[in-house]
């Protein structure tokens, strides 16, 4: 018994133990590479970061993407409308290495189908649908907390070139992708329209890109660019059409008028004034002005704010208020049948280097030419539109006296026009006219008329009375008996030619009676010395002897 023990328990020992089943193999490697995953997950997670945005429109958590350069760089885990209910905020967990993308320069916006001025965008979320933009910036500081933009930027913040600041102080047709242009080239965009409440101005952002920043110097002048511009001003008639990108939206030209060596380029966020058009910012090259006031006889329509000053058709300064309301304390007697303008003379158009002293000599210069005869008067610019314009020209024979003006400028002495004085010429003889009584004159008229009847009357009568005697039968016979006449009449005319026997006899009677009268003439003379001598013998003097006393 005990031998078959002893074998029992030695083949107890030798048995081998039982293997582990295949089946676990499965939920083993499942753990491990969920281990791992949790592993990998905790590992490639960056920084959680919260996004406030508008409307959260398309935003869904665990699928809406956040993308650099089309390149997954985070996803949205979270919506949540904020405390005030004013905006959403989004909850964003970033991917592994990307917390050097998170600074204060960096923007997200989200990005959907958009049609605008600069164009159509945003197409490719038709398919794939709508996501969050990041735009890396190039800050040193870090950032957990964003606002998102409302629309993309127009410029990268990583392009190179230079952003301007526009005042104006009127607003204009001017938005957000609106294209700069030098000459006609676009150069740059229109970042951000603002209105400022507090200065009722509007600010303009503007970025021009590199190379082209360097055409931005301290002496450039910027103005609003319409696609169609129609000038109907004193010089004629201009009609200029820009691009047709311009032409749908606008946007602002710049250009500097003049070559200057010595301005710089601007740096970032530099201010500029909007001028409406390029004449007015070719206006505002000219600082060193002088102002006057001129009383005008005549009428001021058709002359506006910005109308030339010429002198013998070269322009020397522009208008600057109709009428000017500038003028103090009382000035009826000083203002009757007289409109004042306020104009300002521009030296620098005819000499480039004038500074305060050369500009008192200016003063004094005008002084003595008011004195010489210098007057202003209206002329008509353009007949199309009746712009006038103010013209300086020399008037010897004027008499030069100024008023008591109380204001702050000096006076310009004018002259009615040639047409003002013919229209006061006019005047006066419908004055004239005014004063004729046309009762009378009708009134004489009519008698006159009824007189002239009268006598057309006795006219028609008495034709039909002459009417009547051709028709009798003696005046048929008038022009035979007429004719018979003339023709005895021809002979005898004929009987006293040159070669009838009557026109000889007639010829010896009047030579015979001239003889007589040759006999006769002593004896007139005679009679005419001595009356007495038809009655009594006339005594003969004696001849005069030669040499007697």
């Amino acid at each position: 018994m005990e031998i078959e023990t002893r074998q029992k328990i030695e083949r107890a020992e030798r048995r081998v133990g039982r293997k582990i089943s295949s089946v676990w193999l499965v939920p083993i490697v499942a753990l491990a590479i969920g281990v791992w995953m949790a592993y990998d997950t905790v590992t490639s997670r960056g920084q959680m970061i919260t996004l406030e945005v508008d409307r959260a429109e398309g935003i869904e958590a665990g699928k809406t993407l956040v993308k650099a350069q089309d390149v997954a760089v985070g996803r949205v885990e979270g919506v949540r409308l904020a405390d005030t209910f004013d905006f959403a905020l989004i909850d964003i967990r970033m991917y592994r290495d990307t917390d050097r993308m998170l600074n204060s320069a960096t923007e997200f916006w989200v990005e959907k189908p958009r049609v605008g001025r600069e164009g159509i965008s945003g197409l490719s979320t038709l398919l794939s649908g709508t996501f969050i933009q990041l735009q890396p910036g190039g800050a040193a500081d870090t950032k957990n907390h964003f606002v998102a933009l409302t629309a993309p930027p127009i410029t990268p913040a990583d392009m190179e070139g230079v952003r301007i600041v526009l005042q104006s102080d009127d607003a204009s047709n001017l938005g957000v992708g609106d294209p700069i242009l030098y000459r006609g080239y676009t150069v740059g965009r229109i970042e951000q329209v603002e209105f400022e409440p507090t200065s009722k101005q509007m600010t303009y952002q503007l970025f021009v890109q590199a190379p082209y920043d360097s055409l931005v110097t301290s002496d450039v002048r910027f103005w609003l660019h319409s696609g169609a511009q129609l000038d109907l001003s004193s010089r004629g008639v201009r009609v200029d059409i820009g691009s047709l990108e311009s032409l749908l939206s606008g946007g602002v030209s710049f250009a500097a008028f003049e070559e200057n060596t010595q301005a710089g380029m601007v740096t970032n966020n530099a201010s500029f004034q909007l001028y409406q058009n390029e004449e007015e910012a070719r206006q505002a090259r000219f600082t060193e002005v002088i102002h006057y006031v001129i009383l005008l006889e005549d009428s001021v329509r058709g002359l506006n704010k910005g109308s030339p000053v010429e002198y013998r058709g070269v322009r020397v300064g522009t208008v600057e208020e109709v009428p000017f309301q500038g003028l103090h304390g009382d000035t009826d007697s000083i203002l009757e049948m007289k409109i004042p303008i306020l104009i300002r003379f521009e030296p620098e158009r005819i000499n480039r280097s004038i500074n305060a002293t050369t500009l008192e000599d200016w003063k004094k210069d005008m002084d003595d030419m008011f004195r010489n005869g210098l007057r202003a008067s209206l002329r008509a610019g353009n007949l199309l539109t009746g712009a006038l314009f103010v013209d300086l020209n020399f008037y010897p024979d004027e008499v030069y006296t100024v008023p008591n003006l109380v204001t702050d400028y000096a006076y310009f002495p004018s002259v009615t026009n040639s047409f003002t004085q013919l229209d006061q010429k006019f005047t006066a003889l419908l004055d004239s006219l005014n004063n004729i009584k046309f009762s009378e004159f009708i009134d004489t008229a009519t008698s006159t008329l009824a007189y002239s009847e009268q006598t057309l009357r006795t006219i028609n009568k008495t034709s039909e009375q002459l009417h009547k005697l051709l028709e009798q039968d003696a005046m048929q016979e008038l022009p035979t008996v007429l004719v018979s006449a003339l023709n005895e009449l021809e002979q005898t005319f004929a009987g006293y030619s040159t070669n009838a026997p009557a026109y000889n006899e007639l010829t010896q009677s009047i030579e015979k009676l001239n003889s007589i009268l040759r006999e006769l003439e002593p004896l007139s003379e005679t009679l005419r010395d001595s009356p007495r001598a038809l009655f009594f013998d006339v005594r003969i003097p004696q001849d005069p002897k030669v040499g007697s006393n």
